[in-house]
């Protein structure tokens, strides 16, 4: 689920103050709302799947967090400009196969946490493959020819664009964007007492395996760390 966990080059977009007035809103853009609990609930839904999976890579929670609801306001930016630039949607609502193919190698894709995992496999398909078909359209029409990583560039530029034209507001919560890394920077990303090493660190993915380890479980998103091995112990003298 990187593609959603992780939001690439997003900057430029600043927090108004009606944020502060709405505590249960996590986003805002061209009239629509997303509010936190259901933000919320899709965290715990996701995070205890990626529980179930001793391979996942764990993130602090908050993180997560954070980047869902970042996620929701650039697929909406897609949404929005798919019709101008001629962009296939993927169908809507997904099908359950897609659901199962994105995440049932991580755990149990159940009725329970059903719901949060389509919502999630609806935004890694418009951050994805339509995301990347925006920024194929956006290069023609300057007259390049891309695709890949460098499509996917072109589209989140464009993406942000939108972004800042149509009032995106942000929970303070979440922090604010860094422009020179894209990521969230200010907020409750690490909100526990961890090391002054881990909180220096500009990127919460790249916590060693330590430091993922020092957030409680409630904190955490993703398995747990394994157990140390046990030291071997000395033989007896004489033995």
């Amino acid at each position: 689920m990187a593609a959603v966990a992780t939001s690439a080059l997003l900057a430029g977009c600043g927090l108004t103050p009606d944020a502060a007035t709405e505590p249960g809103l996590a986003v805002k853009v061209d009239g629509l709302n997303l509010g936190l609990a259901k933000v919320d609930r899709v965290v715990d839904d996701y995070c205890a799947l990626l529980a179930q999976d001793p391979q996942a890579q764990a993130a602090p929670r908050a993180f997560v967090r954070a980047n869902f609801a970042l996620g929701w306001a650039r697929a909406r930016a897609v949404d929005a400009l798919a019709g101008e630039y001629g962009v296939q949607l993927p169908p809507s609502p997904v099908t359950r196969s897609v659901v199962e193919a994105d995440f049932g190698r991580s755990g149990s894709v159940t009725d329970d946490n059903y719901d949060s995992l389509a919502w999630l496999s609806g935004l890694q398909q418009r951050l994805g493959p339509a995301l990347e078909q925006l920024g194929t359209k956006v290069g023609q029409e300057s007259g390049q020819a891309v695709a890949g990583e460098a499509a996917l560039r072109a589209g989140n530029e464009r993406v942000l664009s939108w972004l800042d034209d149509n009032d995106l507001v942000l929970n303070p919560a979440f922090g604010t964007f860094d422009e020179k890394t894209g990521g969230f920077g200010g907020g409750d990303l690490l909100s526990i007492p961890v090391s002054s090493e881990a909180r220096a660190n500009d990127d919460p993915l790249k916590l060693s395996a330590e430091q993922l380890a020092a957030l409680p479980a409630t904190q955490r998103c993703g398995p747990a760390a394994p157990a140390a091995p046990a030291a071997p112990v000395a033989p007896a003298p004489g033995g």
